[in-house]
């Protein structure tokens, strides 16, 4: 096995199947982080690391366990944030990968969407998913394992 892991934010997670099949092609462990209020129905060949459904816990965990060089698949920008800084890398379920030079933007646009709907205005939520994300994803994935 591979220096690094594939770590999941798994709390509705579209692409784990995709994780799995690249996980043991690159025969690179993968572990699913889930509060257990959302653990998959359907079972994969992953390690699962099951927390508390407490806000935020899934993230505590995933902060606590990466180490430099695991890869992250999450779409919460803080956490994406964290990793990076911690020297993993991440990637959306889109197949967008994070990159330091560019997460300040998306937290920044993440506040002021937060406050627009404070002050109860609308703002636009995430777009639908398609076939070609599931396609930039696991491209975007495997040039992250092949980079490590």
């Amino acid at each position: 096995m591979k220096d690094f892991k594939i770590i999941v934010d798994g709390d509705s997670c579209p692409v784990l199947k995709i994780i799995e099949d690249v996980s043991k092609e690159y025969n690179v462990n993968a572990v699913i982080f889930c509060s257990y209020a959302h653990v998959p129905n359907e079972r994969f060949e992953m390690e699962y690391r099951i927390v508390d459904s407490a806000p935020q816990a899934v993230d505590l965990a995933i902060i606590n366990y990466i180490r430099k060089n695991d890869i992250i698949v999450t779409q919460d920008y803080g956490l994406a944030s964290v990793v990076l800084s911690k020297g993993g890398r991440a990637i959306s379920p889109h197949g967008n990968i994070y990159l330091n030079e560019k997460i300040d933007i998306l937290l920044y646009n993440r506040h002021l969407n937060s406050e627009i709907r404070r002050a109860g205005g609308r703002t636009k939520g995430p777009r639908k998913r398609n076939e070609l994300d599931n396609i930039k994803f696991k491209k975007n994935l495997i040039k992250l394992i092949q980079q490590s």
